[in-house]
């Protein structure tokens, strides 16, 4: 199992984040056995069925060169002329074929990889190091585990190939040897012929090669880029921040709200509690609301502060067990009461607001508590 530098064990998938960065190293699953069967397969069909045409040019330069050359005359005046035709031709001989390889090892790479852009490549990509100490890289490069199992792929991959081809020409001998017998006509359509044979079955071949080294690199890309568990704490830790400073962030918007939610207590209508464990406080306004409001609501310690701010400022304190409960556990801070609940509130409501007109003069006299007879 795969280890990183001090010894633990990597047991973890890779994360998104992890999988970004390498990417932007420059760091993924791609075979080069894939490139080079696309190169060889689709390249050498291609250029055989190109091959008429780049005789035909052949030929015509050849027949400049060795019949045509006597009737030439090279001064110091046509030279440049001459040279520059050359250039030409070679240029137009040989520009098809390299533009074809490019763009064949452009799909090639980009199919297997995507297109994206290695910004880190080249930045994080310098080991200074390495440049004043080659014989770091040299001893990774030579003598590292993964540069024999490389070496050993390379040499099994030329023996199947080489294989391959043997097989082919051991079987053209004889129709080799007759060829001193036939005209050039026929010499070059034999050679045309074992030509695409070669390409085709060695590209069958190197596609089986490449299918199966382009599996053992996305395997060993897995395994590479895997996390033991501590780095992947390290990294939850620096994506979501360090728990403690959220616990206290947490705690602190905590204690802010709550601070918010006592000031409320003062616009409340009625406070509504179970008498000590609850309480629930509820502003009413029949002109912007369509139902109560839940302004304020505690438990417990909080319960007792919402009371106290309650007989502070002289709002109505009724106590209703059921009804706070219910309260409590149905509704939140800001939140109108339940469709449910609208009867038993109205009731409470009739019932302030019936105190409230029989003795406006003793508002201290609204902590009268209240009783539900039914």
């Amino acid at each position: 199992m795969a280890e990183n530098k001090d010894g633990q064990e990597k047991t973890e998938p890779a994360s998104a984040k992890r999988i970004r960065e390498a990417r932007a190293r420059g760091q993924t699953a791609k075979s080069m056995d894939v490139t080079t069967a696309a190169v060889l397969l689709v390249g050498g069909v291609i250029v055989f069925l190109m091959g008429s045409p780049m005789m035909a040019d052949i030929q015509k330069f050849m027949r400049i060169i060795f019949i045509e050359s006597t009737n030439i005359e090279l001064t110091t005046q046509n030279i440049s002329a001459y040279y520059f035709k050359f250039i030409l031709f070679f240029i137009k001989l040989i520009l098809p074929i390299v533009s074809l390889i490019f763009l064949i090892v452009l799909i090639a790479e980009i199919s297997q990889t995507g297109l994206h852009i290695a910004t880190k490549k080249f930045t994080e990509g310098l080991n200074f190091k390495r440049i004043f100490n080659p014989l770091s890289g040299l001893k990774k490069i030579f003598f590292s585990g993964r540069s024999v199992f490389e070496l050993t792929k390379s040499l099994i991959k030329i023996f199947i190939l080489g294989f391959v081809v043997y097989d082919i020409l051991e079987d053209k001998v004889q129709e080799t040897i007759d060829l001193i017998e036939k005209p050039i006509s026929e010499i070059g359509a034999f050679l045309a012929s074992v030509s695409l044979e070669v390409v085709a079955k060695v590209g069958a071949v190197y596609i089986l090669i490449a299918v199966a080294d382009m599996l053992y690199q996305r395997y060993r890309y897995k395994e590479d880029l895997k996390m033991t568990k501590q780095e992947v704490k390290e990294e939850n830790k620096q994506a979501e921040g360090d728990p403690r400073v959220k616990a206290r962030l947490r705690s602190i918007m905590r204690s802010r709200i709550r601070k918010l939610m006592l000031k409320n207590v003062k616009t409340a209508d009625v406070v509504i509690t179970n008498p000590t464990h609850y309480a629930v406080a509820l502003a009413y306004d029949s002109a912007k609301m369509s139902a109560p409001v839940v302004v304020a609501k505690g438990a417990d310690y909080l319960a007792a502060q919402i009371r106290q701010i309650a007989e502070e400022n002289l709002i109505p304190i009724v106590e209703q067990p059921p009804l706070a409960r219910a309260l409590f556990f149905s509704t939140d801070v800001d939140m109108e009461i339940p469709e449910n609940l609208f009867k038993a509130v109205a009731q409470v409501l009739a019932y302030v607001y019936q105190l409230k007109r029989k003795d406006k003069r003793n508002r201290a006299n609204w902590t009268n508590i209240y009783r539900n007879n039914n």
